[in-house]
């Protein structure tokens, strides 16, 4: 296939109707982690910002649905009790009241004429009528400010004209091929022993970080899972609002899916956001159908592959997939930037993820000091780990930098209050020497 052309029909209409299988089988639209979903979502405009709302499953959020079908509803919002926003409907919906203690983004219908958005905890006899996808606390807060808000519910987010691969640096997620918004600066897990792996989840939870990344191989699926849960219990985090990605290596079918349901229990979730291939094995196929049977019983909602750096690699995937790879996770960084993949997956939608964003063990000193990126980050008073990937995210990659320092998982994750001019990026473009450092 050449670069430029468009993913085969065969492969786009099987891979919308798995999609479409996978999300009637699990009862829940394509979107959670602040993922463009389909009928079970919709949306609150205020100050400039778009909140994703996954609705509930009750006769309320079905009728606050109906009623967005027939228009946007736009109501004047105020802070009460310094733990949620409030406005008058101005109709009546369906009580479902229940004893609830609410948590940050609950939207909740209150005696059956009043919508919130609760950016706190609030404990009373609610109906839930959805939650918002992808934001912390205090980003929600953040965005809907103190005083009074205008806010418009609709079902339209204003973004439908978005495609596959696409950034929003200001949701900090990229759009998957599957359907699903993927946090787009996360935390890498490789060498972290389980108790390293479970502080520094924890940490980067913590932070605002909503992309955790580890692997079977790695050996630390339960420390990843500890640290989640501790984040869930300490309620930092629900689970839907964490996006988890591990790898599996090549095997025999079988094998596959048992791994699979291995790797479900380790991590302690119901459900794994992304599954890659760890790297080109004896049975890719095997491997990769499993993997699409496990989306359609719920179990995994993206796939993608690791380590296939070359079209012709890609190629072979494609050849035998019914659901497009979402992510290629490869090496990527400041002296091996691998355009010309990125271009060739473009058309079907594929991003590609970065591990070793600063080169890696025993390349970081060299990545960290160079006197481009040094240069830069002066002019930005940014630290040179905070260009790199910012630069990172500009150029459409997604990172995962591992650490397991919460002060340099933190200065990680403080990348989104400064932007690199087109002059810079061209700078940090010819950096590039077509180099890699591992041969997997």
């Amino acid at each position: 296939m050449n670069p430029g052309k468009r993913p085969s029909g065969r492969i786009c209409i099987l891979a919308l109707a798995l999609l479409l299988l996978a999300g009637c089988g699990s009862g829940q639209a394509a979107e959670t982690n602040g993922m463009e979903g389909t009928d079970r979502m919709f949306y609150a405009h205020v100050n400039g910002s778009v909140l994703t709302i996954a609705a509930e499953d009750n006769s309320s959020a079905d009728a606050f649905l109906d009623l967005l079908k027939a228009g946007d509803v736009q109501m004047d919002m105020h802070d009460y009790g310094a733990f949620e926003k409030v406005g008058s409907l101005g109709t009546t919906l369906p009580r479902n009241d229940e004893p609830i203690t609410t948590e940050p983004g609950d939207v909740i219908l209150y005696q059956g004429n009043q919508v919130t958005i609760y950016y706190d905890v609030n404990s009373w006899n609610f109906t839930r009528l959805g939650r918002v996808q992808g934001l912390s606390p205090e980003e929600l807060k953040e965005i809907l400010g103190s005083g009074n808000a205008e806010v418009t519910f609709s079902l339209s987010s204003g973004k439908e004209d978005a495609e596959a691969g696409v950034f929003d640096l200001q949701s900090r997620t990229v759009l998957l091929n599957s359907g699903y918004r993927m946090p787009v600066i996360g935390l890498g897990t490789w060498t972290l022993s389980d108790s390293e792996a479970a502080d520094s989840v924890y940490h980067a939870l913590k932070t605002g970080m909503r992309l955790i990344d580890t692997a079977r191989y790695y050996g630390n699926e339960t420390g990843v899972g500890q640290g989640l849960q501790r984040a869930i219990d300490e309620g930092i985090v629900a689970r839907e609002d964490v996006f988890i990605t591990t790898k599996i290596y090549g095997g025999n079918y079988e094998r596959a899916g048992g791994i699979i349901n291995d790797a479900l229990a380790d991590l302690g979730v119901d459900y794994i956001d992304l599954l890659l291939i760890h790297q080109p094995g004896a049975d890719d196929e095997g491997v990769y159908k499993a993997m699409e049977d496990a989306v359609r019983d719920g179990q995994l909602r993206s796939i993608g592959i690791s380590n296939y750096y070359t079209p012709e690699a890609v190629d072979k995937v494609l050849s035998f997939a019914a659901i497009l790879p979402a992510v290629i996770q490869n090496e990527n960084h400041l002296y091996y930037q691998n355009t010309e993949l990125q271009e060739y997956v473009k058309p079907y939608g594929i991003v590609i993820e970065s591990w070793y964003p600063f080169g890696g063990r025993g390349h970081t000193g060299e990545h960290l000091g160079n006197e481009t990126v040094v240069r830069i980050a002066d002019r930005h008073n940014k630290t040179a780990a905070q260009v790199i990937l910012r630069w990172q995210l500009q150029a459409g990659f997604i990172a995962i930098p591992g650490s397991s320092n919460p002060e340099h998982i933190a200065e990680n994750y403080d990348i989104f209050d400064f932007e690199l001019s087109n002059s810079e990026m061209e700078e940090i473009r010819q950096l590039d020497r077509h180099e890699r450092y591992e041969n997997w």
